[in-house]
């Protein structure tokens, strides 16, 4: 790259970076993919370098992200922990949901499982730590290697959903909800509810404002972990790693100074990721929770949307940051830890 061009791009991505803490207006741009180093661990879907250090070989503070890595190979495993070593699993699902998904796995032997205490009743205050609890219900790894599981739909969240609805169907939820815990569905037939009649009505957009708005405790509890050095290099995932993973990475970029075009691609990226898995992807999301094909998307205006809202609703990225309880302390440690090369330069 020669140096007037090197010198528009530094230029255009500081423009960037200050929309997004003045006031983001959503665009139609197409934006260029980032160059990805090359990371194979096949048996996880959507499995790619975030930010940090890109140099697996020393095992610096870096930031992965992927969909599930219950059903993890052997190969790859090793691979996870030891060539990539990582440390900590930031795993953006529910205990249940986890258990749900597969009985005790070669990943439950290698990573230490542990559940995320949540504050009742507010946010996190800043600077202060997250509280975890050990899961004594399956035999997990050594301490040194850990597995966080956070619940990001809180009863909290479901509650915020349902006031959303009809008195006639809040009724009819609640027995639905009945039914579902004394047949132990897994709550197939309630989730099912909520998604034809509130959820599909708003959209992808529509559930990423939810998150932002009804999971803040969650999102916070994710940043927090990923911003102690102590637990780098780290991966964080979810069902798909594409919405609660999507939003913690895209906030995680952001406290980098990365571009809304880098955040943006970064993104769009699952759309390729989760190619392998479409026929997958489809029958957990629009067969199973009965959800539009609209859910099975990664594209990026979702992401220029989400950034909108936060801009519209609560000032600012920065504003957001702060009242969720992830203070500029801990956004400074977060973004100091995971200094690196720059993605374009690799």
């Amino acid at each position: 790259m020669i140096a007037g061009q090197r010198s528009i791009m530094e230029n255009s991505k500081m423009v960037a970076v200050n929309s997004l803490r003045q006031g983001y207006k959503h665009s139609h741009t197409i934006y260029p993919l980032p160059a990805q180093p090359s990371r194979s661990v096949g048996s996880v879907d959507n499995f790619r370098f975030l930010c940090g250090s890109q140099d697996s070989l020393k095992k610096d503070p870096a930031v992965f992200r992927s969909a599930k890595p219950d059903n993890v190979s052997e190969t790859d495993l090793r691979a996870i922990k030891y060539q990539l070593g990582i440390k900590c699993i930031v795993d953006c699902r529910s205990k249940h949901e986890y258990q749900k998904s597969h009985k005790a796995t070669r990943l439950d032997a290698e990573y230490q499982l542990y559940t995320v205490k949540l504050p009742f009743g507010r946010n996190f205050r800043h600077d202060e730590p997250v509280t975890v609890e050990p899961v004594t219900t399956v035999e997990t790894g050594p301490s040194d290697y850990r597995h966080y599981l956070i619940d990001f739909f809180t009863a909290y969240y479901i509650l915020k959903i349902i006031c959303r609805l009809p008195w006639y169907i809040k009724l009819y939820s609640i027995f639905v909800y009945l039914y579902d815990s004394f047949c132990c569905t897994g709550y197939k037939n309630f989730i099912r509810l909520i998604a034809q009649t509130v959820i599909n009505k708003t959209g992808l957009v529509g559930q990423y404002k939810d998150m932002i708005d009804f999971s803040q405790r969650s999102i916070c509890a994710a940043l927090k972990l990923l911003s102690r050095k102590d637990q780098l290099p780290a991966l964080v995932n979810c069902a798909h790693g594409k919405d609660r993973t999507g939003i913690v990475s895209a906030l995680v970029l952001y406290c980098q100074g990365k571009s809304i075009e880098e955040i943006v691609a970064d993104y769009a990226l699952s759309e390729e990721g989760l190619m392998p898995a479409k026929d997958k992807l489809h029958r957990d999301i629009v067969e199973y929770l009965q959800l539009s094909e609209e859910f099975t998307t990664a594209k990026p205006e979702t992401m220029e949307l989400m950034f909108q809202y936060i801009v519209d609703r609560y000032g600012s990225v920065d504003n957001y940051l702060d009242h969720i309880g992830f203070g500029v302390s801990e956004q400074k440690m977060l973004r100091a830890n995971l200094q690196g090369p720059a993605t374009a330069e690799i």
